[in-house]
């Protein structure tokens, strides 16, 4: 819509200005109506419209704006834009008003020259729009902001396009043993657009497998919807070891098809077992007996189980892998031994004795043949010899004597032998005299071996010495032994004042 506005002249000092005219163009502007038939009197003028009423036809435009705006301020006009009906390439244009500079738009405008510019594209019927434009007064007047619209008619037509399509899945054990049987499951899935009816799945089995005496199933699935399932399951039955290929088919009413298949080997499985122990262990220590169990055949082992009888004499601490103790021996379930692969266990025993212990184990599985194994263990005594030494009096002057006394004690579980004592003094203290035949040589007392000590014996000797010289002294203790022949040492301090 274009629009001119005249001023009055300014030499008449007219204070105010006066809109004088419209020219209204537009290309939704009704055509001129057709001239009355003979006799009929002439239709009715059309109304008169103005530059400011809202347009009318395939887009209706309303425009607003404050009645004032101050100089040199921003003021904002708003275009509310309304599809009546479905149009394409809509195109909007505002003219910047004269005596007014261009601020900003939202949603923003493409300037072009003096005009604003906004490509709406397609629109729906009651689909709106609303534009906001902020213009800066630059001069005292009447401003007039003018905005226009071309669309083009718009109408539609939908077809939906479906795609009928049907999905066959198959899952079976990839293996088996022939003591069991297959498990089979059958999934049809509606994989399409469309729905599906008259859907059958038929499951052909080789030769060799049967399912309750059957060679051939027919599955009645109905209809589907699109993305709905449904599933089947059956077991088959192997008449003998190898491989098997089941295939299977669906159909539909639409021509929909699909084939599925998928194979199973039939397999016996192998066990084998050994049995790793140490060769000696000492009385109270407790010691690991390990098996292997193997499965050397072309299938899986179900309900395997290992069991070692555990030998008179012995105590069971612990086992590895799960393992129990029922009916006086250790056992351990294994679910299921793949073929080709090994489950290594453990058992912790300990004893109080001397002795060879035997471990007889065995392995048996739910489709396989037992075997056993044997290993042994011989628990044998050690000796473990406690030193522990003492003074008194503590500490001692110049010229005073102490006693030293040691004792020697086997801790351990065997004898010792040929054990031997001997005590080095240091300048401060000198050794006077020994007991059990200790033999006083200068600084260093050396006492004969004790010939044998039983488990949880002891035997003593005693020093006595002489304060010579003021300090702290250390009075140092060896002892060496055919169990223990590294030299074992310790220090005793004594305060001489």
């Amino acid at each position: 819509m274009k629009c001119q506005l005249v001023r009055s002249s300014l030499l008449f000092l007219v204070s105010a200005l006066v809109l004088t005219g419209c020219q209204q163009t537009s290309q939704q502007r009704k055509p001129a109506p057709a001239p009355a038939p003979a006799g009929q009197p002439a239709p009715a003028p059309a109304p008169k419209v103005g530059c400011t009423d809202p347009t009318w036809g395939l887009i209706r435009m309303t425009k607003v704006m404050p009645r004032e705006a101050a100089l040199g301020a921003e003021f904002a006009a708003e275009l509310n834009i309304a599809a009546q009906a479905c149009a394409a390439n809509v195109m909007v244009r505002d003219v910047i008003p004269e005596n007014t500079s261009y601020v900003r738009s939202e949603p923003p405008a493409t300037v072009e020259g003096n005009q604003l510019l906004w490509k709406l594209g397609d629109m729906d019927a009651g689909q709106t729009l609303t534009a906001k434009i902020w213009f800066k007064a630059n001069k005292e007047g009447t401003v007039v902001n003018c905005a226009t619209v071309s669309a083009d008619p718009r109408v539609c037509a939908a077809t939906q396009v479906v795609n009928p399509a049907v999905q066959l899945t198959k899952t079976q054990p990839k293996e088996i043993v022939i003591c069991d049987p297959i498990p089979v499951t059958l999934v049809v899935r509606n994989s399409g657009s469309s729905r599906l009816t008259g859907v059958k799945v038929t499951d052909t089995l080789p030769s060799g497998l049967t399912s309750d005496g059957r060679t051939s199933l027919v599955f009645d699935a109905g209809n589907l919807a699109p993305g709905e399932s449904k599933e089947f399951k059956f077991n088959a039955t192997a008449a003998a070891p190898g491989s098997y290929v089941n295939p299977a088919s669906v159909a539909t009413d639409q021509g929909a098809s699909a084939k599925a298949s998928a194979t199973t080997v039939v397999r016996q499985p192998v066990l084998t077992i050994t049995c790793k122990a140490r060769d000696q262990q000492y009385i109270g220590r407790p010691f690991d007996v390990c098996f292997t169990v193997s499965n050397t055949g072309d299938a899986a082992s179900t309900a395997t189980q290992i069991s070692v009888p555990i030998p008179s004499g012995l105590t069971f601490n612990s086992a590895t892998a799960g393992g129990r103790v029922s009916g006086g021996s250790v056992v351990w379930e294994i679910a299921s031994l793949a073929a080709k692969a090994s489950q290594d266990v453990c058992a912790t025993f300990t004893s109080e004795g001397a002795g060879t212990f035997n471990f007889n184990a065995s392995a048996k599985g739910a489709c396989a043949k037992p075997v056993t194994t044997s290993c042994a263990t011989k628990v044998i005594g050690i000796s473990a010899l406690l030193l522990e030494k003492a003074d008194n009096p503590d500490p001692i002057q110049v010229g005073e004597n102490t006693t030293y006394r040691v004792k020697v004690t086997n801790q351990g579980s065997a004898d010792d032998t040929n054990i031997k004592m001997v005590v080095e003094f240091p300048a401060e203290i000198d050794p006077v005299s020994a007991s059990n035949g200790g033999v006083v040589s200068g600084k260093k007392v050396v006492f004969p071996a004790y010939p044998r000590l039983a488990p949880k014996q002891a035997f003593e000797y005693t020093i006595t010495a002489k304060g010579v010289k003021v300090g702290d002294a250390r009075v140092t203790f060896i002892r060496t032994s055919d169990g223990i022949p590294a030299p074992t040492s310790a220090e005793e301090s004594t305060r001489v004042y």
